[in-house]
């Protein structure tokens, strides 16, 4: 029982660096499975036990909720001879205990680390527990009670996607009254002091219906190139002002032609014929797209972006014979495996505006680097901002 107790809570305790969205103002409903023992009564504990649970969870910020749950517990043990029972006493022979347990609860939870995908919490709670021991040996004197219960909870919730959350929690549920049929002196009990408490291991679902505003502590990244410390997001006209300083055109002059005939001599001016304006393909190998930002977090471009990639989409259709490897890259924030994660959906998310945009599947491929070849200092925020970027590299 110890070494199921110590690896359950390790497994709740447990916590990798990878980024995730938190919610506040949400709500969830959960269902699952329970594993009960007793924990301080005068029964030794069988394994015959089993139970289940439903739940109704309110979500006030990223860190604080309050669920409502409704829990059924069948537990055995063995009772010990001698024992007594509402006035009656235990013969020589061991007796076995049945006890069915119904409870409502009412518990408050505090997550650690909301911002990741396993995000370990505990809480306290209270709730009415209706119980009826059943013995092998039958005593007239034996009925079902009602009790009030306090609650302790230590557990862990795994992200599985951004509505399913997996649930592993362990929960020591006490009462004052004799749970198990057995009248508890003050010398024993849930720490000596005459309270009887059951323990329960529990895995479940939990889905997030209503999942509210998005929590703002959790946005790691601007997503945002930035011209300078004091001002976090650059303005349209600011984006629109860069795309035309990077992007050169030809300029077509217009030419005056003279041609001699026979009466009487009078210049005839032919206009020149207009040549639709081709975009000069970048000399260099590597072509870094200024002004593609994405939301925090998240791989999806933000408005000023599609403008950016209209123009790299028209300099690719005039050279159809060019192909290009789209690069994602992000800052040092977060776990390399998150980064290299997000930066490749960073560039899948280009790469298929392109296509839509008329650009060859086949010219096309996308890789996400992550935090790797950084091209500014990541100790400062503007460092950070110029390494979150897109480039294309020029493969022929």
């Amino acid at each position: 029982m110890k070494t199921l107790t110590v690896l359950f809570m390790f497994v709740c305790s447990a916590s990798e660096v990878l980024l995730a969205q938190a919610y506040q103002d949400s709500w969830s409903f959960g269902i699952g499975f329970t594993y009960p023992r007793f924990l301080s009564t005068e029964v030794a504990p069988m394994n015959h036990n089993i139970g289940g649970f439903i739940s109704l969870q309110r979500n006030f910020t990223a860190n604080i909720a309050l669920r409502f749950s409704g829990n059924y517990e069948y537990i055995e043990g063995n009772i010990p001879p001698g024992s007594y029972s509402y006035g009656n006493v235990v013969p020589e022979s061991t007796a076995i205990m049945h006890s069915s347990i119904g409870s409502v609860n009412m518990d408050f939870f505090y997550y650690m680390v909301p911002c990741r995908d396993v995000d370990p919490y505990f809480g306290l709670g209270l709730g009415e527990s209706y119980y009826r021991p059943i013995w092998s040996v039958s005593y007239p004197k034996i009925h079902s009670e009602f009790a009030f219960q306090l609650n302790a909870v230590a557990g862990t919730e795994w992200k599985v996607s951004d509505n399913w959350d997996i649930n592993t929690e362990l929960q020591i549920q006490s009462n004052k009254k004799p749970i198990d049929g057995i009248y508890v002196t003050q010398q024993h009990g849930f720490l000596g002091n005459g309270v009887e408490a059951y323990i329960n291991y529990s895995v479940g679902l939990v889905y997030y219906f209503d999942k509210g505003d998005k929590c703002k502590s959790c946005d790691l990244y601007s997503g945002i190139q930035v011209e300078s410390t004091k001002e976090k997001y650059p303005t349209l006209e600011q984006v629109d002002s860069l795309i035309t300083a990077h992007i050169p055109k030809e300029v077509v002059k217009e030419v005056v032609v003279e041609k001699p005939v026979e009466k009487p001599v009078e210049k005839i001016v032919e206009k020149p014929v207009e040549k639709p304006v081709r975009h000069k393909m970048p000399a260099t190998k590597k072509w870094v797209l200024t002004g593609v930002n994405f939301k925090s977090n998240s791989p999806e471009l933000l408005q000023e972006s599609y403008q950016v990639l209209k123009h790299a989409a028209q300099i690719l259709k005039d050279y159809p014979d060019v192909r290009v490897e789209i690069q994602g890259y992000t800052d040092d924030v977060g776990s390399n495996k998150a980064n290299m994660k997000l930066s490749q959906q960073r560039a899948n998310k280009v790469k298929d505006y392109l296509v839509k945009e008329g650009v060859g599947k086949s010219r096309l491929t996308a890789a996400g680097y992550g935090s790797q070849f950084p091209v500014a200092d990541n100790a400062t925020e503007l460092g950070k901002a110029e390494n979150r970027r897109i480039e294309f590299k020029v493969i022929k």
